[in-house]
This record gives structure tokens, sequence and C-alpha cells, in this order.
């Protein structure tokens, strides 16, 4: 199958989606023919996504070590989505054990706690998490997650950076050039690798959610840049339809006109000014202008400069510690403009 088809189907079934028929078929015939524990966990995710919660597991099961980590991860996602949430905790926690240092694995307890309705367990877990790894922007919105602003998860997949958390195989990942992402922020500190962005803001990195420090950064400047912007090029994801309830920004069934990258790993401001961002901009929002709001760390905010109702959803939305503030406009040739004073 083509590289790029695969990675589609693969992103749809990260993002919850249920395939066809036709694109089941494709996935089967990859998964036996190129075989490999990666498109072993797709395909199970996809059977789970279906409703085959039997084959699902059967699939996953033979995708891997039991307490492997990328396995186990895609085990306890089909069990919660099976509603199994006593086996899900305690695959992962089995997981936990033989990889104590594994993030993801940390951030799966706290989502199935999450789900469990333990919401002491979950704020343990969190802050072992946060203890760890302070700046993770996937923290900050577990913090959301708790704090209740979503309600997404176990409903209809998980969305963004946070599905990585249940299906991307960790090993064998010691390019950190590979796993970098470019943010936009107000500002960088000094101690931290990161050159002017546009519309005055500062442009920084992170590496597994961790800001890459200048003096530890994995080659120059202008390198861990190309690579980072060349990983998001690479990787567009389509905006989801928003709505704004009491000024918190929640997925919505319907189209009203604001939307959102949410994809929770810090970089979906950074996003918005990539070539192959903006042509699925263009083939789902419109064509732009657009009005942009960066005020969420863990998501960004757009809706049509010329649609006063969405725009006003937009500017509704309340902001989070380590947002950014202020109006912006993103123009189709990638220029992102700040409004006003």
């Amino acid at each position: 199958m083509d590289a790029r088809v695969l990675q589609r189907l693969r992103r749809r079934v990260q993002r919850g989606e249920r395939l066809s028929e036709a694109d089941m078929r494709r996935l089967r015939t990859a998964a036996d023919v190129e075989g490999g524990s990666a498109l072993s966990i797709t395909l199970g995710l996809a059977l789970s996504n279906a409703g085959s919660d039997d084959e699902a597991l059967s699939v996953l099961a033979l995708a891997g070590r039991p307490a492997a980590a990328a396995a186990s991860l895609a085990t306890a996602r089909a069990l919660a989505r099976a509603g199994k949430l006593a086996d899900a905790e305690r695959v992962v926690a089995e997981a936990a054990t033989a990889h104590p240092h594994d993030l993801a694995l940390r951030k799966a307890r706290v989502l199935i706690a999450l789900r469990r309705g333990d919401g002491a367990a979950a704020g343990r877990g969190l802050a072992e998490l946060r203890a760890r790894v302070p700046a993770s922007q996937e923290s900050h919105a577990l913090e959301m997650l708790l704090d209740g602003a979503w309600e997404w998860f176990g409903c209809a997949g998980e969305h963004g950076g946070l599905r990585a958390t249940w299906t991307e195989d960790r090993a064998g990942t010691g390019d950190l050039l590979a796993r970098v992402v470019p943010v936009l922020a107000e500002s960088a500190g000094p101690a931290l690798l990161s050159r002017d962005g546009p519309a005055g803001l500062a442009v920084s990195y992170l590496c597994d959610g961790v800001p890459l420090a200048a003096d530890a950064a994995p080659g120059s400047l202008e390198a861990v840049d190309a690579a980072a912007w060349a990983h998001l090029e690479a990787g567009a994801v389509d905006p989801r339809p928003v709505i704004v309830d009491r000024g918190q920004p929640r997925l919505s069934p319907e189209t009203l006109g604001l939307w959102a990258l949410c994809e929770a790993d810090g970089a979906d401001g950074a996003r918005l000014l990539t070539a192959a961002q903006r042509r699925r901009l263009f083939e789902v929002v419109g064509a732009g202008p657009y009005r942009v709001s960066l005020v969420r760390p863990e998501l960004a905010l757009v809706a049509p400069l010329l649609d006063p109702t969405a725009v006003g959803l937009l500017e509704s939305v309340e902001s989070r510690p380590g947002g950014i503030r202020g109006r912006f406009a993103l123009q189709p040739d990638g220029t992102l403009q700040r409004l006003g004073g």
C-alpha cells in the first residue's frame, strides 16, 4: 500500500473513526503482507473502532509481547472502548511495572482513571506525571480533562496528541530530530533553543513534550528548525468542529463555523503556518483569511474572518495559562498577523 494512503488510514484509526469495509480490507491486506507490530496495532484499533472487540483483542494480543508498551497501550484502549475498564487498568499497570519510566503508560493510567470516574487516582497520576515532565502540553490537556473541559474520551476515540498515548510505538526512537516539533509562544526562556517567529512571537521546540534547551539541542538551530517544520508539514490534521460552553471549547457533532486543531502536543498554532495544513483548512473550513485564537496551549482555534458568528464564538473562549493572548489573522499565503495593539 502507498505509504501516504497508509498514513491517512492510520490517522483516521487513531482519531477513532470507523473505516469502510473497503478501507478495512486494505488495512488487513497491508498487515498480512507487510507485517510488523505497528500495522497489527493499527488493525487491532481499527477493529476496536468498528465494535469488533473480540477480534480486536485477538489481533492486539499477537502484536507484541504481553508487557510491550505499545501493544499494551493499544490493548488498553480497545478494552476501554469495550467498557472493560478494570481489565484496561490491569494491562497498563502490568506494562508500567515492566517499563517504569514510560511516560505514555503513566498518561494512559490517568485517562483510564478519568474514564472510571476516579478523580483522586487521576489526580495522583497526573501529579506524578507533571513532576517528571513539568512542561508537557499533554499534561496540560489532561488537567483540562480533570476540570471537565473535554468530554470526548471513550466516546469517539481519543483526540490528537493524546492518541499517541495509546498508539505510537516509542521503541527505537533514537533520533531526536525525528520527534521535534515547533511551538509558538509570546517569548522563549533564555535557556531554550528558540528563534524569532511571526507576528512578534517566538518559535521554540519540543521533543516528546519537553522543551529543548539550547545547550542540549540535537543539532544546530537551523537543523532543528528545518526538521521541526518538516515534521508538521508531513502531518497535516483535520480541523474539528467546536462549540463554546461558558467559555470552554468542546468538540461539536455539527458544524457551527468554529474549528480547532487539537492535537494537544503544543504545536497546533505552528501547524497553521504549514502549506499542507492550510490546504486542509481550505478543504474543510473554506477559503481564508481566518481569525485565529491561541489562548489555549493545547489547541488552536480557527474561524473564517468574514463570519461574525464564528469569530464571536472564537473570542468568547477563556484563556489558559501558557496560551497566547491577542487577536490574530492568518492569510491564505501563511502570513500570521497580530490585529490591534
